[in-house]
C-alpha cells in the first residue's frame, strides 16, 4: 500500500493534465454580427482580438434580424444605430437559449428587447468608449457566456488575464471551504495541494501549454508551496488555537491566491519557477 499510494497520486496528476489539455482543445464557435453603422474603432478592436491561436471558429457577417444559432457557442453583436436589426438578432439568440454579447460604444446603442427574465439571462452588454476598458469588459463577458473558458483563453490571448483570475478565485474559494472543514490540522492539505496542481494545469492550458515534461517543475513548485503553507498553519494554530477556523480558511484561500498569481506570472512572463519562488519570498 505504501508503494501504491504515490503511484495513485501520480496517475491522478497525469489525469488532471490530460483533462486540462482536453479543455484547451475544445472546439469553440463564435458568430460575430457587425452593424454597418457601428463606430469603426469598435469593430476593428473586436476584429483584432478575435484571431484564433488554435482551432476556434469565428464567423463574421453583417447583422441580420434572424442569425444562424445552431452550433454557435456565443453570439457577438457589435451594435450601432440599426436598432431594429440588433434587437431582432438579440431576441433570436436568446430565444434559442444561446448566449449573446452585445458590444456598443454607448448604452444608447443597445435597444430594449422587452424579453422575459428567463431569456434576458442569455444577454450580456459591454459598453465602452475606450480601447482598454472595452477589451477588459469584453473578455469577462465572453468568458461568462461560455463554459469553455480554458479553450477561449487558449485561443484568444486577451481573455487570459480574466480567465486565470476566475480559475484562481474559484480554486481559492474551494480550498477555503476545505480549510474550514479541516478539523485535524494539516489533514486536508494534500487535497488542497492537488486542487492547486489542477489549477496549475488549467492555467497552463489557458496559455496553450499542454501536458509535457515542462509541467514537472511547476508541479514541484506547487507541492513545495503546499508544504510551506502547511508548516505555517501548524505554527499559527499552536500560537492562537482559538482562531483555528480563521487561520485554516485564511491560509487555504491566501495560499491558493499566491500560488495562482505565481503560476500566472510564470506563464505570462516566461519566468523559471525558481525565480518565482524567490520573488514570492522577497
Amino acid at each position: 500500500m505504501a508503494n501504491k499510494l504515490p503511484m495513485d497520486q501520480i496517475r491522478g496528476v497525469v489525469n488532471m493534465g490530460r483533462e486540462a489539455e482536453e479543455s484547451m482543445g475544445e472546439g469553440i464557435h463564435l458568430s460575430v454580427l457587425v452593424d454597418p453603422t457601428c463606430p469603426r474603432w469598435l469593430a476593428v478592436a473586436i476584429r483584432d482580438v478575435l484571431v484564433p491561436e488554435r482551432d476556434a471558429r469565428v464567423e463574421v457577417s453583417p447583422v441580420v434580424p434572424h442569425p444562424k444559432t445552431l452550433g454557435v457557442d456565443v453570439g457577438i453583436i457589435i451594435a450601432g444605430r440599426s436598432e431594429s436589426e440588433v434587437r431582432s438578432a438579440i431576441r433570436t439568440f436568446a430565444g434559442a437559449r444561446q448566449h449573446v454579447v452585445v458590444v456598443a460604444e454607448s448604452s444608447l446603442d443597445i435597444p430594449e428587447t422587452h424579453m422575459p427574465a428567463k431569456l434576458g439571462q442569455f444577454v450580456s452588454d459591454v459598453v465602452a468608449s475606450e480601447h482598454g476598458p472595452l477589451l477588459e469588459r469584453f473578455a469577462v463577458a465572453l468568458l461568462d457566456a461560455t463554459d469553455k473558458d480554458v479553450s477561449c483563453a487558449a485561443n484568444f490571448s486577451f481573455c487570459r488575464t480574466a480567465a486565470t483570475a476566475h480559475l484562481v478565485s474559484r480554486c481559492a474559494a474551494h480550498n477555503a471551504l476545505m480549510g474550514i472543514a479541516d478539523f485535524i490540522p494539516g489533514a486536508g492539505m494534500p487535497l488542497m495541494t492537488m486542487n492547486q496542481i489542477n489549477l496549475g494545469f488549467d492555467i497552463a492550458a489557458t496559455y496553450g501549454k499542454g501536458l509535457s515534461l515542462g509541467r514537472i517543475p511547476e508541479v514541484a513548485v506547487i507541492i513545495a508551496a503546499g508544504l510551506v503553507y502547511r508548516g505555517a498553519a501548524r505554527v499559527l494554530l499552536r500560537a492562537v488555537p482559538a482562531l483555528g477556523i480563521v487561520i485554516r480558511a485564511g491560509l487555504a484561500y491566501g495560499g491558493t491566491l499566491i500560488t495562482g498569481r505565481m503560476l500566472s506570472t510564470h506563464f505570462m512572463e516566461g519566468l523559471p519557477p525558481a525565480d518565482e519562488i524567490a520573488d514570492a519570498e522577497a
